[in-house]
């Protein structure tokens, strides 16, 4: 436990000390910011939910997205290209130990890009003394689907960021096979079969998004985003594991 604390303090520090991780801090919190405010201003006077005023904004989701291909880019593609990673691999931790500090440093990475969102609902609190009590458990439930999706679509980070050396191609890559994964319900146009088109909605995030805005918690996303987090997880030690051995 020792060693991956460590190895998650190294690729907090290694994000902090690039400007990378400011300029995407500050585009984040602008563009969730914006989407946070538009169907304020699109709908003035009506009755929207408070948990879809965030989590169901279209443009906050594609950053998301996006934000998470070039936090995970780095992890292993950047070690691998500077020959770095042949020197960690050596010290005294295991490959298991690597891949989950770096796993672990870009989800506290990400948590700690996220939670300032929070002060968007305190600001319209504040701001709109007039509105009726703010129902916490939508914002609550809308935070935990956010962390959950991010949680598994990290894990989809740094399994393809270990599969190559180039951090462009690994966030090309990484953006992909999230887009995929989110927005996997649109193949019910295309696909036949109503087993097939239920299941790909039961695996949507866009459907889960939804529920969970509402406050309503399926206990299913929680253990799908988990189980998917696991297996990325430990397909990323494989890769390594396969790649000391060539």
């Amino acid at each position: 436990m020792t060693n991956i604390i460590t190895l998650l303090k190294r690729q907090l520090r290694a994000y902090f000390h690039t400007p990378l991780a400011y300029v995407v801090m500050v585009v984040f919190l602008v563009v969730s910011g914006l989407s946070f405010c538009r169907p304020l201003a699109q709908h003035p006077g009506e009755q929207i939910g408070i948990g879809t005023i965030l989590f169901s904004a279209p443009y906050f989701w594609v950053t998301v997205l996006a934000t998470i291909a070039l936090i995970t880019m780095p992890l292993f593609a950047e070690e691998r290209r500077t020959g770095t990673l042949e020197m960690l691999l050596t010290a005294p931790v295991t490959d298991l130990q690597v891949v989950l500090g770096k796993y672990g440093g870009a989800l506290v990475f990400f948590l700690l890009l996220t939670m300032p969102t929070a002060a968007y609902f305190i600001l319209l609190k504040t701001m709109a003394p007039g509105m009726a009590t703010m129902d916490l458990a939508p914002i609550f439930t809308g935070y935990l689907i956010l962390w959950l999706i991010g949680n598994c679509f990290i894990s989809v980070g740094v399994f393809v960021s270990a599969l190559t050396h180039s951090q462009v191609v690994a966030a090309i890559g990484c953006f992909i096979a999230v887009s995929i994964l989110f927005f996997l319900d649109t193949a019910r146009l295309v696909l036949p079969g109503v087993a097939v088109r239920e299941a790909l909605a039961c695996l949507s995030s866009t459907q889960h998004i939804r529920d969970f805005a509402q406050g309503i918690v399926d206990t299913r996303p929680i253990v799908l985003y988990i189980s998917l987090a696991v297996f990325f997880v430990f397909a990323t030690v494989k890769v390594i594991e396969a790649r000391q051995w060539k």
